[in-house]
């Protein structure tokens, strides 16, 4: 019995100030309309904790940022440092989500009403590669406090959530958990091998490089499951910076010369791209190094290089749903 899973309503991440990281948010993204709220409560052992958080939305993809200040949250800060740290998962389902979590034997971390409703944080992160799951029902979806304006445009249009990318140091092991646990069963397996895909680089220097990955995918819920093995990659960076957990989310499948566009004016700003690959007359796809700015978030890119890209790389139509959705 798995957890019900179907979608993604936020994506968390945890930084030293929310209110700075919320504005960098506001120009990359093009969030201008923000909540801003101190919270408090206890762990389900009983240990207080305390958090100021913004919370925004850019074309349905959410975004929540946590300045820890006590208890739960700042221990994972101190631990792995800022970055993505889980996802809000909407449910209505409370019985079946009690009774996947008796079934698989996992505890609740924290539990509290937030607006009439219940958001419930799950100690996932050890079997699911430092993700963090947090449930909330419709009522605990609507983010408390104080509005906040903050000037920006996107720089690259914000389309959908397509995946959240978590890195992991046994990829077999990882879709194992995640299929039983989140009853992730469709994945699509794919290779990264810089002797068979031209032009990679790593911080802007040409690199020999490889990785394994998975997507999987249940209902609007994508995951990315990358497990590095040669060479400098940001996976191998952020595994030996913060262990395993979230790194990475798309958002944008954009043509070569928006990117081009997009990518000086990151470069201005500070946020570089970190590494970078290409299958030639298919795609090429590149991270930014969120950093300091987006609070050590990377955000990928894909740029199509052909209109067909999806169908000549992923023959199955349902091959394709997967990695990209409907």
């Amino acid at each position: 019995m798995s957890l019900p899973v179907t979608a993604v309503a936020r994506v968390g991440v945890l930084t030293r100030d929310c209110r700075a990281a919320a504005a960098e948010y506001a120009r990359f993204f093009g969030i201008n309309d923000w909540r801003l709220a101190d919270c408090a409560g206890r762990t389900a052992d009983g240990r207080e904790y305390a958090h100021r958080q913004a919370v925004g939305y850019a074309n349905g993809v959410g975004f929540e940022l946590i300045e820890p200040k006590s208890g739960l949250w700042a221990d994972e800060l101190a631990r792995c440092g800022e970055g993505p740290s889980h996802v809000v998962i909407p449910t209505a389902d409370w019985a079946t989500l009690d009774a996947a979590q008796t079934a698989a034997g996992l505890a609740s971390a924290a539990e509290h009403a937030e607006r009439g409703g219940r958001r419930r944080l799950l100690d996932s992160r050890g079997p699911l590669g430092g993700l963090g799951l947090v449930f909330a029902d419709a009522e605990a979806l609507i983010p408390p406090g104080e509005p906040l304006q903050l000037p920006g445009s996107a720089i690259l249009p914000v389309q959908k959530l397509y995946q959240v990318s978590v890195m992991v140091r046994d990829l077999d092991t990882a879709k194992e958990r995640f299929r039983a646990l989140l009853g992730v069963e469709a994945w699509v397996d794919i290779g990264i091998d810089s002797a068979q895909m031209p032009g990679c680089t790593y911080y802007g220097k040409p690199v020999e490089h490889t990785a394994r990955l998975s997507i999987g995918r249940r209902g609007a819920a994508c995951f990315e499951l990358v497990e590095p093995l040669s060479g400098p990659t940001v996976y191998r960076d952020a595994l030996d910076r913060r262990g395993e957990a979230p790194h990475h989310i798309m958002v944008t499948l954009a043509p070569p010369q928006d990117f081009e566009r997009a990518a000086q004016e990151l470069a201005n700003r500070g946020i570089v791209v970190g590494q970078s690959a290409s299958i030639p007359g298919l795609m090429a796809f590149s991270y930014f190094d969120g950093g300091q700015p987006l609070a050590g978030l990377f955000v990928e890119v894909i740029q199509p290089l052909a209109d067909n890209w999806l169908d000549l790389m992923f023959p199955s139509p349902e091959i394709a749903r997967i990695v990209v959705g409907d």
